[in-house]
């Protein structure tokens, strides 16, 4: 700072005194002028500090192994990265997600093509643009001191029990045909959901549907405390070639906002990619998150979720003949025929 005090005690004449007073006085006045003006062409030069884009990820279930990639991506900062700020929340159900997407209430979940089968069936514009399951992440859990059941051809006479919203109800009897067997070789329970995997294990049904990366592992610890162990017919290594679960928007927000939904895809991905290298680390950052989860369960969930993003080649990406299989195993299932594999998804976002 300038201090036009400095000058006295110098041995100068008053006039000289007055004369170098004036020079101090206006030369600090020149120097902050220029310093204030420098500051003002800085900040007129720096680029605005844009706000991230806000994106509430709807989970469509309960917090779970499956999820890995997208907790990874929030807490090791690749969204940030991207200039996204991300928030995962429980759904309830992939039927209801999806439409939710459609209606605009999230732009981003974690659907299955059942369901969005079911949506365009009735208008709606959904679309998958990242697959996290290259198959379908489920199958047939029975105790194994029950029943031995290895093959579909095994099945006939239980009963296999599901929620009332679970797609077992009407995927297995098509799948049943698939493979050679009577759609009515077995009897199937709608039941309430929170019982279904109970009552497995209490014997009062022969088999349920579970999940890979979601019920499989809840189920396998229910029957290791009560001294039993569970059997996985999976529907996959017979005849069930179709899709499974993936990131989905809508058509809406792919139109309007592109490069979000770029942003979005790359930044999950690179979270799976993550988690699966490192599921011990993954299965950490999702009890951050969500604490009351088992760390058992929750790492057997996150491993299982490698085997079902893995396997086809490049991670995410989706198979077009695929989908065409899915839709042909669906629709007959559903009564569905106006729905093409085009406007069910797209690699557009993958990179």
């Amino acid at each position: 700072m300038c201090d036009h005090k400095d000058v006295n005690g110098y041995g100068l004449t008053q006039k000289m005194e007055e004369i170098m007073k004036q020079f101090n006085k206006h030369f600090c006045t020149a120097k902050v002028s220029a310093s204030t003006g420098i500051l003002l062409l800085a900040l007129m030069n720096t680029p605005a500090v844009q706000a991230a884009d806000q994106i509430t990820f709807n989970m469509s279930w309960l917090p779970q192994g499956s999820m890995s990639g997208v907790i990874t991506a929030i807490e090791k900062g690749f969204y940030s990265d991207v200039d996204l700020e991300v928030e995962a929340v429980r759904g309830y159900g992939g039927v209801r997600t999806t439409g939710e997407i459609d209606q605009g209430l999230f732009e981003f979940g974690y659907g299955n093509p059942l369901a969005m089968v079911i949506n365009h069936s009735k208008g709606g514009k959904t679309r998958i643009v990242g697959a996290i399951n290259q198959h379908w992440p489920a199958g047939l859990c029975h105790v194994r001191e029950h029943h031995k059941l290895d093959s579909p051809a095994d099945l006939k006479g239980i009963t296999i029990g599901g929620s009332g919203w679970s797609p077992v109800h009407v995927m297995v009897p098509v799948w049943l045909e698939m493979n050679g067997q009577s759609k009515d070789a077995v009897t199937l329970l709608k039941m309430d959901g929170a019982v279904v995997d109970a009552s497995l294990v209490e014997g009062k049904i022969d088999a349920a549907e579970c999940w890979l990366g979601s019920n499989k592992a809840l189920i396998e610890k229910m029957a290791k405390e009560a001294g039993l162990t569970i059997g996985f017919l999976n529907y996959s290594d017979f005849n069930l070639d179709i899709l499974g679960s993936g990131i989905v928007t809508s058509d809406k927000v792919i139109a309007e906002n592109p490069d979000k939904v770029r942003r979005f895809v790359t930044a999950t991905f690179r979270g799976y990619e993550y988690a699966n290298a490192h599921p011990e680390e993954a299965t950490g950052y999702i009890l951050k998150q969500f604490p009351v989860l088992d760390p058992d369960v929750t790492l057997q969930q996150v491993k299982e979720t490698i085997d079902l993003t893995t396997g086809r080649g490049k991670l995410g990406v989706i198979d077009p003949a695929q989908v065409q299989r899915t839709i042909d195993f669906i629709g007959p299932a559903y009564g569905i025929d106006s729905v093409t594999a085009e406007e069910l998804y797209t690699n557009e976002f993958l990179q």
